[in-house]
């Protein structure tokens, strides 16, 4: 007959140090979620406006911690081990920030900031010191501007695409969409015949040629 096999405990890692926390019992679900950010452009004569994409947003982090110290082996108290998990969520002061935390179950599920942390306390002794807290975290997934700016630069756009141009909108600020650096604006303004690149009407749609990766283009290659 096989060993049964031990359960495995959720962990959070904070980087503010303190070791890790493994969570008294596992969660039943979470969630993970992402979304983009869209902009409504109006053109006149159209019947509906034109979805013009913005940025990414971070990936979400949604749980449930229970806490419960029923157990006669357990602290009576239970704002005790719920203290440690909200914790996450204040400025730990060699960091002057929240720390980022790791969380890890079946592998890492996600690295990122506790944006919020709420406590429910459901169970209580006569004299009311609470035995049962649910604990309910929202994390935002962390990457450094480092790791952007490196993963950004790995990334090279390998065919022409079209860009509406939108009220206030520049070249650089196209470029650095499109190509991960405003200075890049001049392949654009060349590709479209812009003779102003200060100037650009709302409405209009322009492409945006591919160019090579940075590390490819001889020196004195640059936009700006």
């Amino acid at each position: 007959m096989p060993a049964a096999r031990s359960l495995t405990k959720m962990r959070i890692t904070p980087s503010s140090g303190g070791g890790p926390i493994d969570v008294l019992f596992n969660p039943t679900e979470y969630t993970i979620a992402q979304s983009n950010q869209y902009a409504e452009i109006g053109v006149p004569g159209l019947e509906a406006p034109i979805i013009q994409f913005v940025r990414g947003n971070s990936e979400d982090l949604s749980l449930e911690l229970l806490v419960d110290t029923t157990d006669p082996r357990a602290p009576r108290d239970a704002r005790v081990p719920a203290e440690r998990l909200m914790e996450l969520a204040r400025v730990a002061p060699e960091l002057h920030a929240p720390p980022v935390c790791t969380f890890s179950w079946g592998g890492e599920i996600l690295r990122g900031v506790v944006a919020s942390a709420n406590r429910q306390f459901v169970l209580f002794d006569p004299d009311g010191v609470p035995r049962r807290i649910r604990v309910t975290l929202g994390v935002k997934r962390y990457r450094s501007l480092q790791q952007q700016i490196r993963d950004m630069s790995r990334r090279s756009p390998d065919r022409t695409r079209s860009v509406l141009v939108r009220e206030g909108d520049t070249l650089p600020a196209i470029a650095a969409h499109a190509y991960g650096d405003p200075t890049l604006w001049r392949p654009i303004a060349e590709h479209n015949r812009i003779d102003d690149p200060a100037r650009l009407t709302p409405g209009r749609v322009l492409e945006v040629p591919p160019i090579a990766p940075l590390a490819a283009r001889p020196a004195g290659a640059e936009g700006g």
